[in-house]
């Protein structure tokens, strides 16, 4: 079993994760120690889709909004809903409340988003179910609102690699066998064209599984140092969103986007600024970021001003800092950090549209290649001996 320990040190706070056995050794001095839950994978879980959550939180948001009691609202959507998984989780909830545990659920037998358990945390710590709930469904919205742009965004390009993949199936395994016999018998002039791609033939025929079993095996092994090495899992992340070209930019500012919807989303509930950023470090999931935000959290708490403790994590360009500097400086913070939403929606906007631009043209001009790499390859020698056998 692990747990995270909140300790002072030199006037700051820090947090550590450190085993059981290991509690009674530290002499360190504690604020706050947290058990965490183990890892599992999805397998068995209980699916509830982000459609599913958000339509049920929509209406427990509706009903909560109209003065009916959380008990009893959790009673009537028990009573309505159809879908077994929904139930089951709503029964849990109900029965979390009957027996003084607040809102909450075991996050090992359900699947579905987990700002919902943070959410949860939130509304236990703070005390204010409504506001919570009414945070959550906005913020559902937004994660809906972003998968179906995602999706509409790179429907298309991905159908074109789709194509590619086809196209290069077709070539290897079924084009080229049908030729092979033909252009390699005595008095056929073989070019480099098509040297090369029957000597690519033949090594995704010879070692094809072996490439899939390396990267499948690869995929599986960086999930798993993922999911239970925080150290890796940090890197990782640290790659995601600076050292990819083109791909790091738009993660960033649909992070950032994110970031800057949840401050918005809390703020709106009368949270306080500081409040805020100890809740969002709850509902961040890039272990670089939320490292980022600690940082900001623990510079705060040792009393230096908002814009400092922003520049200091060095994540932050200089539109966003002067506007941060400028909604401290005067008690105006809420506009300012709506502001900053708009110019990271507006730039990840223009990233996808960006990418979205560049994606069909690269695979247009693959395909075209190919296309071209087969008439050199195939079809010239085939023309070479047809001028041979006319004269």
């Amino acid at each position: 079993m692990k747990y995270e320990i909140t300790y002072q040190k030199n006037s700051k706070l820090y947090k550590e994760i450190i085993e059981k056995k290991e509690l009674r050794k530290i002499n360190k001095n504690i604020i706050e120690i947290k058990k965490l839950e183990s890892k599992t994978f999805n397998l068995f879980k209980k699916k509830i889709t982000l459609q599913t959550a958000y339509y049920f939180f929509l209406e427990l948001n509706l009903m909560l909004k109209a003065k009916i009691h959380i008990k009893e609202a959790l009673e009537l959507l028990l009573k309505n809903k159809k879908d077994k998984n929904i139930k089951e989780f709503i029964s849990v909830l109900l029965e979390n409340i009957n027996c003084g545990k607040g809102i909450d659920f075991n996050s090992l037998s359900f699947s579905l988003d987990s700002s919902v358990k943070n959410f949860f945390k939130i509304a236990n710590s703070k005390g204010n179910i409504y506001l919570t709930v009414n945070a959550l469904t906005n913020f559902l919205k937004f994660n809906l609102k972003i998968k179906k742009e995602l999706i509409k965004a790179f429907s298309y390009p991905f159908i074109l690699l789709i194509t590619l993949f086809f196209c290069i199936f077709s070539i290897f395994y079924i084009v080229l066998p049908s030729f092979e016999l033909f252009l390699f018998q005595e008095g056929v002039n073989k070019n480099l064209a098509t040297l090369l791609l029957f000597k690519l033939k033949d090594f995704l025929k010879n070692y094809f599984m072996h490439l899939n079993i390396i990267f499948s095996l690869s995929f599986i092994v960086v999930y798993i140092f993922y999911k239970l090495n925080k150290r890796c899992a940090y890197l990782f992340d640290k790659i995601i969103l600076q050292n990819i070209p083109i791909f790091s930019s738009l993660v960033l500012n649909l992070q950032m986007y994110r970031l800057f919807i949840i401050l918005n989303i809390l703020q709106k509930e009368n949270y306080e600024f500081h409040s805020c950023l100890n809740s969002l470090s709850s509902l961040i999931k890039n272990k670089y970021l939320l490292d980022k935000i600690t940082q900001i959290e623990n510079l705060l708490k040792s009393g230096k001003s908002i814009s400092y403790s922003f520049s200091s994590t060095k994540i932050f360009d200089d539109v966003v800092l002067n506007l941060i500097q400028t909604g401290e400086n005067s008690n105006c913070l809420k506009k300012a950090t709506l502001e900053i939403e708009k110019i990271y929606k507006n730039s990840y906007k223009r990233k996808i549209k960006s990418l979205c631009f560049w994606i069909q043209p690269f695979v247009f001009i693959i395909i075209l290649g190919l296309i071209l790499w087969i008439i050199f390859a195939i079809f010239v020698p085939i023309w070479s001996i047809s001028e041979i056998i006319k004269y």
